[in-house]
């Protein structure tokens, strides 16, 4: 790419997948944290239970859940389900429902054998591991461990 200016001249193409790239980056926490969240709360769990031929309703998933608040849980069991749906972590089956409005249904995708119990054991608890808020908070030291590494080294003694 050429510079004119310290500033790089971009085609359009070029321009918006610096920027798609850049809000992806921005963004990179969400992913992960939304699926520690689905993997606390069983979600997947009880997709893959169901069964491949049973996809389930947020309704019929939330309504597995302890919670006070069935309705609530099942908004947000279908916003959580929508992003990880986008994301090919399950399936989604979208169906036209009453008065012209469309309902989702969500089944298991091949990544969920990696993230629930089953006989090859799970990779959930290498991602709750990792997301956990104590692990977490190591990285807001990095910065300045790398301006003075005296922090590093007493975070090791």
């Amino acid at each position: 790419m050429p510079a004119t200016n310290d500033v790089f001249t971009l085609t359009a193409e070029e321009e918006e997948e610096a920027c798609t790239r850049a809000l992806q980056l921005s963004c990179g926490a969400v992913l992960p944290m939304v699926l520690k969240v689905a993997i606390e709360l069983g979600l997947l769990q009880i997709i893959v239970k169901a069964g491949p031929a049973t996809p389930l309703s947020s309704e019929e998933i939330a309504a597995q859940l302890p919670s006070e608040h069935p309705e609530s849980a099942a908004a947000w069991v279908d916003r959580i389900l929508r992003l990880l749906a986008a994301n090919k972590i399950v399936g989604c089956i979208v169906e036209a429902g009453a008065d012209d409005r469309r309902s989702r249904k969500y089944c298991k995708a091949p990544i969920c054998k990696y993230l629930t119990e089953n006989e090859d054991g799970s990779l959930a608890n290498l991602l709750l591991m990792h997301h956990d808020k104590v692990f977490l908070d190591l990285w807001h030291y990095l910065k300045g461990s790398v301006l003075d590494d005296r922090l590093l080294m007493a975070g090791t003694t």
